[in-house]
């Protein structure tokens, strides 16, 4: 018994005949597969073949019409097809009269979802070569176009009296015993017993053929020799064929070595680069944990420090709506609706007239998303608006995301990376991007495709962990972090806050952008109590039920106008 060999040598495949039989489908969309192949051969003493062909077909859609076997370019050979399936035969297509222009059948009926067996029988004249010597078999029992096999048996019988080889113990220049070899799927069987060879492979791949050869004891047939001897160049073939496999195979045993390396070398190479140059400097004004004071950047800019440049479209809506309501530009109300499960609190935003001359573009294009031309809307009108117009609602927040993100770049709080650290990276994932390409195509391994992919990874993710914050980003992202902890935990500290409620409103500016807001007020409730009930005290926003009450509801805002703004994924069949 013997493994299948993979073909490399391009003169062995050319010489080899090509068969494949598939179904054609009526519409693109429909597939099918093959659940298994069984194949049976009668090699005849005039140098001919018999052989049946049982096909299961497993189809996926339809409907199906009509089958196509494919002999490629030794048609010519193929005599005498028929097809059947379990009722009886089949009305067959000669090549000469078909579309395809090959041998087709009819299906019985139109065929969808459904499981079918066929039985194909067909003479092949001059299958073999015969020499003075030995004869030569060389076929290709299933071609290169087809969408993959569960299983596939292949039984070839000769005429009879053959002995096979003894492994160990036939000489090479034997020419009484019958000589096996097979190509295809490296995970095949194939025994040679006496006048008879079997071949087993599971789970053929698609586009992956499946052929046997044989040198057969040239007195076996009645067919005149064609006045050459085989045995020799078969077996020279073969053993160059061999070759080439345990050469590739060994290239490829390599290109699983050399790839890991290449992946630790990069991340490594990576690691040390960040080490160099990308560790972030330490902040000078801030000590400790907690930042108690109001940031010089408005609430968008705030959370865009802490995440590197970029920021949840949400979550800066909803910062920068109450940061214009805590400077005049509009007053919040909110009314509570009880329902099965959470209540529901609906805001509703009113214009105040404030001139706009002061605001930056983003917040400019924010008040007119809320109001569009009024002076009044509720969070309900603006989420069932975006649901509505999601072009235009997708339009402004990006223009929103962008505004921000010029900001931010404006402040020079980020410095890409840039010298010698830069030029040490891009040469490093070049590196590996060569070296995975080496594996892919010197060594013949796909898992290169890895190192290559690798490369375009660590290109991306070192460029971000070597843009090193300056000094003034390092300075406003640790105080945004400080107020954020500050804002959650004041409650809980020792010390006495203190303030004027301007201060106060500001926190819970800045508390809806960082997420603590709902920490926020339960801290102001418990901690500062008469913050929370002067009469003064963030007139920008009136509660359902008591001052602020739903303010940490606001977040929602934001939130739910993305949502609606976002088209919802379609499935189709």
């Amino acid at each position: 018994m013997s493994r299948f060999r993979r073909p490399v040598v391009a003169a062995l495949l050319g010489a080899a005949i090509a068969a494949t039989a598939w179904v054609q489908p009526a519409a693109a969309d429909k597939s099918f597969s093959l659940p298994s192949v069984v194949t049976a051969v009668v090699v005849n003493p005039d140098a001919s073949m018999d052989v049946t062909e049982t096909v299961t077909y497993d189809f996926n859609g339809g409907p199906f019409n009509f089958g196509i076997r494919s002999f490629e370019s030794d048609r010519n050979k193929v005599v005498d097809f028929t097809a059947s399936d379990a009722l009886g035969t089949l009305v067959v297509i000669p090549p000469a009269r078909s579309v395809s222009g090959e041998w087709e059948w009819a299906l019985r009926r139109p065929t969808s979802d459904t499981i079918e067996v066929f039985v194909l029988t067909y003479h092949v004249v001059n299958a073999l070569q015969v020499g003075d010597d030995v004869a030569d078999l060389n076929w290709k029992f299933i071609g290169s176009d087809h969408p993959g096999v569960g299983s596939m048996t292949i039984t070839v019988d000769f005429p009879p009296g053959i002995a096979p080889t003894v492994n160990g113990q036939t000489l090479d220049t034997d020419t009484t015993v019958l000589r096996g070899f097979a190509h295809g799927p490296t995970n095949g069987n194939l025994t040679v017993q006496q006048s008879r060879m079997i071949a087993t492979v599971t789970d053929v791949p698609a586009q992956q053929f499946v052929e046997l050869r044989a040198a057969v004891p040239a007195t076996a047939f009645t067919a005149p020799s064609d006045g050459t001897t085989k045995l020799a160049g078969i077996l020279t073939q073969e053993t160059n064929l061999q070759q080439g496999i345990d050469d590739l195979q060994s290239k490829q045993k390599l290109g699983w070595i050399v790839t890991p390396l290449l992946a630790l070398g990069g991340i490594a190479g990576t690691g040390a680069l960040w080490i160099a140059g990308g560790r972030e400097r330490k902040s000078q004004e801030v000590h400790g944990e907690y930042w108690r004071e109001p940031l010089d950047d408005p609430p968008a800019i705030a959370i865009s420090t802490i995440k590197r440049g970029t920021a949840p479209v949400g979550t800066v809506f909803a910062g920068t709506l109450i940061d214009l309501a805590q400077r005049g530009y509009l007053r919040i109300t909110g009314e509570r609706t009880e329902r099965l499960g959470p209540d529901k609190t609906v805001h509703t935003y009113h214009w105040m007239g404030k001139p706009l001359g002061d605001l930056r573009p983003y917040e400019r294009d924010l008040l007119e998303m809320v109001f569009r031309g009024g002076t009044e809307a509720t969070s309900e009108e603006l989420t069932q608006w975006a649901g509505k117009h999601q072009t235009k609602a997708q339009a402004t927040l990006k223009g929103i995301t962008a505004d921000v993100a010029a900001d931010f770049k404006s402040r020079k709080y980020e410095s890409p990376p840039r010298g010698l650290n830069l030029a040490l990276l891009v040469g490093l994932c070049l590196a590996i991007g060569v070296g995975g390409w080496i594996v892919k195509a010197g060594l013949r391994n796909n898992i290169g495709w890895v190192a290559i992919g690798l490369a375009a990874v660590l290109l991306v993710a070192g460029l971000r962990v070597l843009m090193n914050r300056t000094q003034a980003g390092v300075e406003a992202a640790a105080k945004a972090n400080g107020l954020k902890s500050f804002l959650r935990d004041f409650s809980q500290l020792d010390e006495a806050p203190v303030g004027h409620l301007i201060l106060w409103e500001r926190y819970l500016v800045y508390a809806v952008a960082l997420g603590v807001s709902t920490e926020l007020i339960n801290g102001l409730a418990a901690k500062v109590p008469q913050v929370m009930n002067d009469p003064s005290f963030g007139m920008w926003y009136i509660g359902p039920h008591g001052h602020f009450d739903g303010f940490d509801q606001v977040i929602n805002t934001g939130n739910a106008t993305v949502s609606a703004a976002t088209p919802k994924s379609s499935s189709g069949g």
